[in-house]
């Protein structure tokens, strides 16, 4: 790649991959609404700042004078985590922007549209005609979500663009400042509170912002066009497992309650999943030790509490 467009660029996961493109040569259009981050991003001479709203996003192809980028990644996203989350309208929302981010990598010249998903899909992809489940609270977000995938690779075949999708397994790291499992654990550790858990035998799986990165640009290389790749583990462990390792990374350790509620019986059924068909077709497999993904996420959480 030479070119590049990238929608959420002052987000968590577009800032980290923009810098990694950015570092590898690679000429990069931002968009984003984090003005001190697009400054931070704008020091590289290849990275070409555009500071918009999601409102704004139909007038992109106005705005950018240039054309015939390699590749579009879309990752622009309100609404990820709290209540918001759970709004249909923020989610819809998200839904039609994504579509519309199609059309104008399409007016763009882009080559490839790169869709940035999320396992929540998992849970809202199933049979209509099978029994209902009680949903948890990502389903409203993973069925936008995948419903954008959907319509996003019909409008992308009418143009004869290329479409892949990276559907990322909860990613933590430094510049996650939301309460994701880890940082809760963290947080916790850094204020001597206990924390309340389920049982925690149900599969679960999380990555460090890297590896969510280099399996998003693998994607964009390697990936095969309308495929949708699972960006995660390709051995799983259970939630119980994970947060006991987390835990004794930390410098305190905590009280781990777990069984204070009870399993969801609605987890997402990671064994639907071809967690080894991101490794066949692009050769990038996650390998980012647990241990060194908590430690650097502690030490950025710890000097901020200081």
């Amino acid at each position: 790649m030479f070119k590049v467009f990238v929608t959420g660029a002052t987000g968590f996961i577009g800032k980290v991959l923009c810098s990694t493109l950015l570092d590898r040569g690679v000429t990069v259009y931002g968009v984003g609404r984090n003005e001190d981050v697009l400054r931070e991003l704008g020091k590289n001479k290849k990275f070409h700042a555009i500071s918009l709203d999601f409102n704004d996003y139909s007038n992109l192809d106005k705005i950018v004078k240039d054309r015939d980028f390699d590749c579009f990644f879309h990752l622009a996203n309100y609404g990820v985590n709290g209540a918001d989350k759970e709004n249909y309208k923020i989610q819809l929302t998200n839904t039609m922007i994504a579509c519309d981010a199609v059309n104008i990598a399409h007016t763009l010249g882009c080559k490839r549209f790169v869709f940035v998903g999320s396992v929540d899909e998992f849970e809202a992809c199933s049979k209509p005609d099978s029994a209902y489940i009680n949903p948890t609270h990502s389903r409203v977000y993973g069925s936008a979500k995948y419903s954008a995938e959907c319509i996003g690779k019909v409008l992308a075949g009418k143009f004869d663009m290329e479409y892949v999708t990276a559907i990322l397994s909860l990613t933590y790291g430094v510049g996650n400042n939301t309460n994701i499992l880890p940082n809760v654990i963290i947080r916790n550790s850094l204020n001597g509170k206990k924390i309340d858990l389920i049982e925690g035998n149900n599969t679960y799986d999380i990555i460090f912002v890297s590896e969510a990165v280099e399996g998003i640009i693998a994607i964009s290389e390697r990936g095969i066009s309308m495929e949708s790749y699972y960006v995660g583990h390709e051995q799983l462990r259970t939630f119980k497992d994970i947060v006991e390792e987390i835990n004794d990374s930390l410098e305190h350790k905590i009280e781990l309650r777990f069984g204070f509620y009870k399993d969801h019986g609605n987890t997402i059924d990671y064994g639907i999943i071809d967690r080894n068909k991101l490794y066949r077709d692009t050769g990038y497999k996650c390998s980012v030790c647990l241990k060194d993904g908590i430690a650097k996420t502690y030490t950025w959480i710890k000097n901020m509490y200081e």
